[in-house]
C-alpha cells in the first residue's frame, strides 16, 4: 500500500501575507483588554494602550534584510512605526541574537550603533537581551519601541478616505539602496555600478528617520493616515494603507521621487525601486481641505485615494497597472 505524505505549504520569504496573518496569527492575541485602544491588524504599524497619563504607542520590528548596520536600523525602524501614529518614540528594548562563534566585539559593534541612533533621537534603552543563539545563521536584532502620544489623536494606517491626496517624503527605495550599497558592494561593482553611486547610497542611512516629519503632520492634525513603507517599498506601503482603509488608490509613477543613485543600482540588479524596502519614506493621506500644508511640510503629491471598487492602480506612460495582492520586496531576490 502506498502511503501519501501530507506536507504543509511553505510560506515565501518576508512578511506574512494578509491571508496567512489573519488565519495563523491574529486570532491568537491573548486577553481582550479595554485599555488596548489600537489593536493588531494587517497594515497597522503599531499598537496603543491607554494609561492614566495618556496613550502609549508600542511597536516591534526585527531587522532581517541587513547585515552591517542592524543596530542603527533597529532603533530607527521602530521609532518610525511609533512616530507615524503621532507618538514621540522614547523607550527602546532590543533583543540581540548572534550566531555561534560571534565575539564580544560583535556585540559592541551592534550595541554601539543602537547607542548612537538612540542618542540622535533622544531615546533611552530601558531593557533588552543579548544571546549567542545556536540555531541562527546571521545576526538578528528584534526591537520594541514605546512612546507617549503627543498628537490630539492616534493616526492609523486605516484612516485614508476617498478624495484624500496621497503624499510622500524623500524617495523610493531609500533603505534598500543603503543596504545594497553597504552589504553587497562587490556585487554592485560587478554589475557596473559606480563607486560614486555606492558611496552616495551608503549615506542614505542618515535619512532613515521619519520621526520629525511624522510628528509635524500629527501635530498639525493634517493627515487622515500615515504609514512607514518597509518591506514591499512604496507600492507595498500603498497597498497596505489602501487595504487597511477599505479603499483603492490612483498613483502616477512619474510623480514618485527616485534618485539617480537608486535608479542606477536598481537598473544594474534588474529590480523595481518602487518595490524596494523604503524605510525613511513617509506615506500619508491628506484631506484636500488641508492642502495648504503641503508646501510647508515638503510633501510630494503622488496620487489620490479612490473608492475600493476602483482598485489599486499605478499609472505609467498612460498605461494603468492594477495591484491585486501584497507586494514582495525586491531585496529578497538579492539576499536569497
Amino acid at each position: 500500500m502506498r502511503i501519501m505524505r501530507r506536507t504543509a505549504n511553505r510560506l515565501p520569504v518576508g512578511k506574512l501575507s494578509k491571508q496567512a496573518l489573519t488565519s495563523s496569527v491574529l486570532p491568537y492575541l491573548g486577553s481582550r483588554r479595554a485599555d488596548v485602544v489600537l489593536r493588531p491588524r494587517y497594515g497597522e504599524d503599531a499598537g496603543a494602550v491607554k494609561t492614566r497619563k495618556g496613550v502609549v504607542v508600542i511597536a516591534t520590528d526585527p531587522i532581517t534584510g541587513s547585515k552591517n548596520l542592524i543596530g542603527w536600523l533597529s532603533v530607527h525602524i521602530n521609532a518610525n512605526d511609533v512616530a507615524v501614529c503621532g507618538a514621540r518614540p522614547t523607550w527602546f528594548a532590543p533583543c540581540i541574537l548572534l550566531p555561534k562563534n560571534s565575539t564580544a566585539k560583535d556585540f559592541r559593534r551592534i550595541a554601539g550603533q543602537i547607542d548612537r541612533a538612540a542618542k540622535k533621537l533622544g531615546i533611552a534603552v530601558v531593557t533588552g537581551h543579548s544571546e549567542i543563539a545556536p540555531y541562527i545563521e546571521a545576526p538578528l536584532v528584534v526591537g520594541s519601541m514605546a512612546g507617549q502620544l503627543v498628537a490630539q489623536r492616534i493616526v492609523t494606517t486605516s484612516g485614508a478616505r476617498p478624495g484624500d491626496w496621497i503624499v510622500m517624503t524623500k524617495w523610493a527605495g531609500l533603505e534598500g539602496s543603503a543596504i545594497l550599497a553597504t552589504d553587497y558592494a562587490s556585487l554592485l561593482r560587478k554589475r557596473g555600478v559606480s563607486n560614486k553611486a555606492i558611496t552616495e547610497a551608503r549615506r542614505y542611512y542618515n535619512a532613515i528617520s521619519v520621526v520629525k516629519e511624522a510628528l509635524s503632520l500629527a501635530h498639525a492634525g493634517a493627515a487622515s493616515s500615515m504609514h512607514d513603507p518597509t518591506e514591499g517599498g512604496v507600492l507595498g506601503g500603498l497597498y497596505e494603507m489602501a487595504d487597511a482603509s477599505g479603499c483603492g488608490f490612483k498613483v502616477h509613477s512619474k510623480r514618485i521621487p527616485i534618485t539617480k543613485t537608486t535608479r542606477e543600482i536598481c537598473r544594474a540588479l534588474k529590480i523595481d525601486p518602487l518595490r524596494l524596502i523604503s524605510s525613511g519614506v513617509l506615506l500619508a493621506t491628506i484631506p484636500r481641505r488641508n492642502s495648504k500644508l503641503l508646501g510647508k511640510l515638503k510633501l510630494t503629491v503622488i496620487g489620490e485615494v479612490v473608492k475600493r471598487n476602483e482598485g489599486m492602480n499605478i499609472i505609467e506612460n498612460g498605461k494603468t497597472t492594477r495591484i491585486k495582492e501584497p507586494v514582495t520586496d525586491e531585496l529578497w531576490k538579492i539576499v536569497s
